[in-house]
């Protein structure tokens, strides 16, 4: 059974054999943006998910603007 990932920027198709990012390359790239304090490409709906801030700890995560997914 293959698995197919969805790449919405770029409405590209990625199968298991075929290759494509991988959940963990999709996480660690929004989570290196937000770590920078910008906004990324969410991984749900390719909208753009803001970082949020916590009072004292910096950047703790990000939310959608578009679709409303979180990253905690």
């Amino acid at each position: 059974m293959a698995v197919l990932l969805i790449d919405r920027e770029a409405d590209k198709l990625w199968t298991e054999e075929g290759g494509g990012p991988t959940l963990d390359d999709v996480l660690s790239g929004a989570w290196e943006g937000l770590a920078a304090a910008l906004p990324v490409s969410c991984p749900v709906c390719a909208g753009e998910l803001a970082p949020r801030w916590s009072a004292g700890s910096g950047v703790v995560g990000g939310r959608c603007r578009d679709c409303g997914a979180s990253l905690a």
